[in-house]
């Protein structure tokens, strides 16, 4: 082989080097140079994984909880039971949180993100998903039932607390004491009165997708359900609803109780369950005389309206 054949090969083999040693390493951010890590040659840092981000649980599954048992009847007579658990730290979280003094506001309590969990668990047990539409009313008719048959209490009654004594956070009027429940509270105290019964429902048929506003009357409070048309064949009653933004809301009865059985110390409950648009059969007269407030669940409170008159200078001279 001759000299002139052996230049090219070489030249060949330089190159390779330098795209193997110092290009190659510059491209791929690697250290250049020959031998191993640790021999001369600087060694790239070594890979730390970033600490994983914390997992919002505020209230931690293994905490301690609530265990409630209820037990109720369906609309077809037959009897069930169920059992909810509340992790005790969001049954304080809640019994903590200040009330809104804003009755518009009150749909809140049955949205509350924290609660949620537990709404659709319980709703998806009470009233599961069924493939038959004929059947629809029968599956909502359980959830609206489980509700009503709640025991009823009456705010001021330190027996609607499972803590026997009033919560911090009542509020004072007029006409007596007001404390509406977060859904998880009325879960746990097992008992409420008209507004508890009516943010518990919201929340739960909520939860399953159905459209409900809450109906506040003079001295009561109900729900309202989106319904595009009711008319059941079977009913003797004609369905009562209300119209809100060209809505239909037919009225659901929370409780299950006629007003002049609930006193001040007792807690009887007589009657039955009411059907959806029965208000015929409630014993409180405001229902079957007042056309009631409408609150949306989804309320958004809009900014107040406000004057401002310059202020007027002294007059020159003056003190």
């Amino acid at each position: 082989m001759e000299w002139k054949d052996v230049i090219p090969v070489l030249a060949g083999g330089i190159v390779i080097l330098v795209v193997a040693l110092v290009v190659k390493p510059v491209l791929l951010g690697e250290p250049i140079g020959f031998g191993s890590p640790g021999v001369g040659v600087l060694a790239p840092p070594e890979y730390v994984p970033p600490a994983p981000l914390p997992t919002a649980t505020p209230f931690p599954d293994d905490g301690e909880v609530y265990t409630r048992a209820f037990r109720w009847m369906s609309i077809d007579g037959g009897v069930h039971t169920t059992e909810i658990r509340v992790p005790e730290a969001l049954f304080s979280a809640a019994r903590e949180t200040p009330r809104y003094a804003d009755h518009l506001a009150w749909g809140r309590y049955a949205l509350a993100p924290a609660d949620r969990p537990i709404l659709e668990d319980l709703a998806g047990r009470i009233a599961p998903p069924v493939d038959n539409p004929d059947k629809e009313y029968f599956r909502l008719m359980n959830l609206v039932f489980f509700v009503q048959q709640i025991p009823y209490d009456k705010d001021e009654n330190t027996t609607s607390y499972i803590e026997g004594v009033l919560p911090r956070h009542v509020r004072s009027l007029d006409d007596g004491i007001e404390y509406p429940k977060y859904p998880v509270e009325m879960l746990v105290d097992g008992r409420g009165d008209c507004e508890d019964a009516a943010i518990l429902m919201t929340g739960l048929l909520d939860a399953l997708g159905y459209d409900t506003v809450l109906l506040k009357y003079s001295n009561h409070m109900a729900i309202g359900i989106r319904m595009d048309a009711f008319n059941p064949y079977y009913a003797k009653y004609t369905p009562k609803y209300f119209t809100y933004e060209g809505k239909h809301y037919y009225y659901i009865e929370g409780t299950d109780f006629e007003w002049g059985n609930v006193s001040s110390s007792t807690t009887a409950r007589w009657g039955r369950p009411l059907a959806i648009g029965d208000v015929n059969g409630a014993g409180i007269p405001s229902v079957r005389s007042e056309t009631p407030e409408i609150i949306p669940l989804r309320y958004i409170p809009a900014p107040a309206e406000y004057r401002i008159s310059p202020a007027r200078l002294p007059a020159a001279g003056g003190a």
